[in-house]
């Protein structure tokens, strides 16, 4: 797309977002009255929370910089997709979903600097268990990734509105194909075969497949049985606990997923394992059809344009996963702590911690396949020359 319209429509969105974002809760506390214990109700569009991460407090840093780290991030991102996008400027599903991975990246990374910027979180990437601890203070989670779900669609009517109005003189200079030297290099033909294609998918999954091999940080539900402490009389706490992880897993179990473990435990029961499989499953299916569409495009596409549009297919993934998690694993076995708190909804934790997932490890994704396509490239620049010494030979 070209320049100018992209710098326009991601202008338009980080204005329309900023003012929203800093004036909405504001608005609503001057509507109601004010007062110091004034308790503002949730609204909520389709289930997400539409104002729950507004700008609430401007004297803490925790209270707006996360806002701020969004705007920038998301905007920045969502201008460099549209500038991967046709010429003729027609919304099409694949760039519709690259904006999508992009708000919900920034979200990742935004919710993942709240801590860092509160006084009273002792460490800078909480744990797994300290993310529910919040989540039940604050009485809701994944506030960012709930606002990029709905608010990444904003841009779509001033989008389609100028792909609408395309042959109207103004409209069509600002989607003039002048500057179009700025798409990029031209990817090697490393990838146009389905067997390549296959093998960079292979490549990509492989960061993700180890993490599921290796298991994940916590049980995802309550759906175990405890040790039998018969044989002896004791009082170690940890023979009672449903799992208790290694001391580096806790550590980092913040940003790994949950359900992305391929093998059982011992204290886990066969339904609650299954459904974590499943999940699991879903994850790896939905990312390596991800990964292949985002292959079969590469042609023609600058290497970071495909490193980050294989970040972008990891977070997606992680979110289809937690939208089958939130419904199956729900059924199978409840979510740990989701008998004592009706406050942390089950598809609002699952969202956080695939979001936080993605935005963490995605990178390795894409580093991955960048990887398998440079590979690619040198075994072809290598063989290349012999072929047209072959082809020269057999001529002579």
């Amino acid at each position: 797309m070209n320049r100018l319209m992209s710098l326009l429509l991601a202008a338009g969105y980080a204005m329309g977002q900023t003012v929203f974002l800093f004036a909405c809760h504001q608005v609503r506390v001057r509507a109601a009255g004010g007062g110091p214990g004034l308790v503002l109700r949730d609204v909520r569009l389709f289930g997400l929370d539409l104002d729950g991460f507004s700008v609430r407090d401007t004297g803490q840093a925790q209270g707006w910089v996360p806002q701020l780290v969004f705007l920038v991030l998301c905007s920045g991102l969502m201008y460099a997709v549209l500038r991967s996008a046709p010429p003729d400027a027609r919304p099409q599903l694949r760039t519709v979903l690259a904006l999508l991975g992009a708000a919900l990246l920034a979200a990742g990374v935004a919710e993942l600097a709240g801590p860092a910027l509160d006084p009273r979180s002792p460490l800078v990437l909480p744990t797994s268990g300290q993310w529910v601890g919040r989540a039940q203070v604050d009485g809701a989670t994944a506030l960012p990734e709930q606002y990029a779900l709905w608010s990444c669609w904003l841009l779509m009517p001033s989008w389609t509105a100028a792909w609408l109005l395309r042959r109207w003189a103004p409209v069509r200079m600002l989607l003039g194909t002048a500057d179009d030297a700025a798409g990029g290099e031209e990817s090697p033909a490393a990838v146009c075969t389905v067997r390549r294609r296959r093998d960079v998918v292979c490549a990509g999954l492989l960061p993700m497949v180890l993490l599921a091999v290796a298991g994940g940080a916590v049980l995802r539900h309550t759906n175990v049985r405890h040790l039998d402490q018969s044989a002896s009389i004791t009082f170690d706490p940890e023979l009672w606990l449903p799992y208790h992880p290694p001391a580096l897993v806790e550590r980092w179990s913040g940003v790994l997923y949950p359900a992305l473990r391929l093998r059982p435990l011992d204290t886990e029961r066969t339904a609650g394992w299954l459904a974590t499989l499943a999940v699991c499953l879903v994850f790896l299916a939905v990312l390596a059809a991800a990964l292949y569409a985002v292959v079969r495009w590469a042609a023609g596409r600058h290497p970071v344009r495909l490193f980050m549009n294989c970040w972008y297919a990891t977070v997606l993934a992680a979110v289809a996963a937690a939208l089958v998690e939130s419904g199956l694993l729900q059924k199978a076995a409840p979510h740990e702590g989701a008998g004592t708190t009706a406050l942390v909804r089950p598809f609002e934790a699952a969202l956080g911690d695939a979001v936080r997932f993605g935005a963490v490890w995605g990178w390795a994704t894409g580093a991955c396949c960048l990887g398998a396509v440079w590979m690619m490239t040198r075994r072809e620049a290598r063989t290349r020359p012999k072929v047209q010494e072959e082809q020269l030979s057999h001529a002579e």
